[in-house]
């Protein structure tokens, strides 16, 4: 390991050491004898320069002897004017970083080395934890409410069924500060984890705290993964993995799936390291600390059910093919719904190698085949399991809750594989239409089972950040039964779906009402939109409407307002880095129903064809938005109308950009449901990672609508 700046803390002893450098001379031996910039980052706190922590050498200041075999004991943790480097401050400059390093020799003992090196991050960390005062108020107004989740990350299923999970009270112990500061990390993530899953009238009623809960929350993460987590120098143990996989949970629970894949990705780089994805147990890893018990089979299951989880959910491509975690014997050794999640982790990636290549008739084959895959890993649990668990707010055994609620989860999930399998073959044109109606009743049904179950959670969990991917697959579950009803008009009196509409139109508009109180008891951004993209797709109501359902390329302006004509009922969506979508009802002209009959009794929904341009790659100017829309995370805009009345729902998305919101939405008002390109440009791909709060959907949507249209554009 390197050996960071050092300087002086015995001035008796380290005057006779030090050596006189011109002044403003800060580079240290090694980049001197390469004749290279001795750099620092400023983001990382290290004293280490940029180029010996790269090449992994001795870092020692020109102000001391070259063969000087010193550590610094740590980093500090204030910056050059005394105030405390949160994250929020700037690091200090190598100057500031001598003048504050603790000149110390090498002890014997590598671990005491270690502890040495980091005891003033430990130290720092420590001083930002919330005050035992305010964790015991805490704990007081919730510890009836919530225990802890995060043990599903390195535990078994049989032992915490066995030994029960932890309680808040746990909580209550607060590391030592002279531990190792990824102990002290780990620490601040698990608290700010339970944070996320407090009642929202719980963050109301706890008085005299010195800060929200909301606040402690966030600046716990925020110096956790900016200290720690994102450090390469605190990797090698089993603690520092778990601390990187909190973080993408985290992440993933407050909505920000972009960044928790990023993390996501990380652990597993870390955990291949360490050789976690071994089958022959051979790893490369030691713990911090020898009390605690880790399961690293387990933590690797887990790192790659969520990665693929997020790549579906993302439409991003999955990293790791490997299917060990379904062996005999993994299985042998799970319960029931643990084995259920290993054969879902499998069928998650067989979907994404599937999504990955072309679509076309051949891979009905396989989609059939992972289709029976899923129903025998449905059955190898008891018919009852699969029903809907009922949650009483009055009960007091939280143990049971929270394993009726992750059987819930469970089941969401396997319901929403169906949908992520089935989607592309959903919307067939008529040519193929024998071949499609499996694939549309399957999505329906899968639809309906998620909507069902999300109803019943959010009528009982109230909390935003709780169960977060489960409101991103209640949307897409809408949206898909939405089409589908669509599609399914062309039928005409054959229509499978007619007598299910009204039913399921009622449960859409439950889960929007749910979507609306989740916003206004949290203030919950994705809610909001997501309540107002199902107002507006609500708003197309099939059964005063007559004529087709359209899908279409938005052309040029003229070619547009030609397509205007007979029209009525618009939905609009802005979708960033994608396009527009627009949905509206086609009304047949008098030569079009001379020509066809009885077209305006059948709802057809179809594909123009359209080129899709993944993000990163360049998008032609002929197929942008607008001259003067150049940022593709502008405000998505939802705009119902018809020939009596127009309606516009229109919901933040950066809040700075309402001038920019408006123009876009008095320039693209035209009907249908078509797709066109945002100009997207290179400056601009650093938003890719932005936060739910700036981003609702994360992209969720424009996996959904590529997925559902990619193979329709092929015919």
């Amino acid at each position: 390991m390197s050996v960071p700046h050092v300087a002086l803390s015995n001035d008796a002893y380290c005057q006779s050491n030090r050596r006189k450098v011109r002044k403003g001379t800060h580079s240290c031996w090694e980049c001197k004898r390469r004749k290279m910039k001795c750099r620092f980052d400023p983001r990382i706190v290290s004293a280490s320069c940029n180029g010996c922590r790269r090449r992994g050498s001795r870092c020692i200041s020109q102000e001391f002897p070259e063969d000087l075999a010193y550590v610094v004991k740590g980093i500090g943790s204030v910056s050059g004017d005394g105030t405390p480097f949160d994250g929020r401050t700037r690091a200090m400059t190598p100057s500031e970083r001598a003048n504050h390093s603790i000149l110390t020799p090498v002890p014997t003992n590598t671990e005491l080395s270690q502890h040495h090196k980091y005891e003033k991050l430990s130290r720092f960390l420590h001083k930002l934890l919330p005050s035992r005062e305010d964790t015991e108020r805490i704990y007081n107004a919730s510890h009836h409410s919530s225990i802890l989740s995060h043990e599903l990350l390195t535990t078994p299923y049989t032992t915490l069924y066995q030994n029960g999970l932890q309680t808040p009270k746990s909580l209550l112990t607060t590391p030592e500060p002279n531990v190792h500061p990824v102990l002290i990390a780990r620490y601040m993530l698990q608290l700010a984890i339970f944070l996320q899953h407090l009642p929202p009238n719980i963050h109301k009623e706890i008085k005299n705290l010195s800060e929200s809960p909301r606040v402690i929350m966030e600046r716990l993460a925020d110096v956790a993964i900016y200290h720690v987590t994102t450090n390469e120098e605190l990797i090698g143990s089993i603690e520092s993995l778990e601390c990187i996989m909190l973080e993408s949970l985290y992440q993933v629970n407050i909505g920000n799936l972009r960044r928790s894949w990023v993390a996501g990705r990380r652990a597993m780089s870390v955990a291949q390291l360490m050789g976690l994805h071994r089958s022959d147990n051979r790893t490369l890893y030691k713990a911090l600390d020898p009390k605690t018990e880790y399961n690293p089979q387990l933590m690797w299951f887990r790192i790659i059910l969520l990665d693929r989880h997020l790549c579906l959910l993302l439409g991003l491509p999955q990293n790791c093919t490997d299917h060990g975690m379904a062996s005999e014997a993994r299985l042998a050794n799970d319960c029931p719904m643990g084995r259920l999640e290993r054969l879902h982790c499998v069928a998650m990636s067989q979907i994404l190698e599937r999504n990955a290549s072309e679509l076309n008739y051949r891979d009905l084959a396989a989609t059939r085949a992972i289709d029976l895959e899923l129903q025998k890993a449905a059955s190898s649990l008891p018919s009852k399991w699969w029903l809907a668990p009922k949650f009483d707010i009055a009960s007091t055994d939280l143990q049971a809750v929270f394993w009726d609620t992750r059987r819930l989860v469970v089941q969401i999930c396997h319901y929403n594989l169906l949908n992520q399998l089935h989607l592309p073959y959903m919307l067939r044109p008529s040519s193929a239409e024998s071949k499609s109606v499996y694939s549309r009743i399957t999505c329906v049904n899968a639809s309906r089972e998620v909507l069902s179950r999300y109803i019943s959670l959010r009528s009982f969990n109230r909390i935003a950040y709780s169960c977060r991917t489960v409101d991103f697959l209640a949307l897409m579950a809408a949206m898909a039964l939405l089409l589908a009803h669509m599609d399914s008009r062309r039928d005409g009196a054959g229509n499978l779906l007619a007598n299910q509409y009204l039913g399921d139109r009622g449960m859409i508009e439950q889960v929007q009402e749910n979507m609306n109180d989740i916003n206004r008891l949290n203030s919950d951004e994705l809610s909001a939109q997501s309540a107002g993209l199902l107002k507006a797709l609500l708003a197309i109501d099939m059964e005063k409407e007559n004529g087709r359902v359209s899908v279409g390329q938005a052309g040029s302006e003229g070619v547009m307002q030609q397509d205007e004509a007979g029209l009525k009922g618009v939905v609009r969506v802005h979708i960033p880095y994608f396009g527009i979508i627009r949905i509206a009802h086609e009304v047949p002209t008098k030569r079009q129903a001379a020509t066809t009959g009885t077209l305006h009794q059948d709802t057809l929904l179809q594909a123009d064809r359209f080129s899709l341009t993944h993000p990163s790659r360049s998008v032609p100017r002929s197929s942008t938005l607008s001259p003067s829309t150049s940022n593709p995370l502008t405000t998505p805009s939802f705009q119902v109308s018809d020939t009596a009345a127009f309606h516009e729902v229109t919901t933040p998305f950066a809040h700075q950009q309402q001038q920019q919101q408006q123009h876009c939405q008095s320039t693209f008002s035209h009907p249908g449901l078509s797709l066109t390109r945002s100009p997207v440009t290179q400056d601009e791909y650093s938003e890719l990672a932005a936060g739910g709060e700036d981003w609702a959907f994360q992209g969720v949507d424009m996996a959904f609508f590529e997925s559902i249209m990619k193979n329709v554009e092929e015919e």
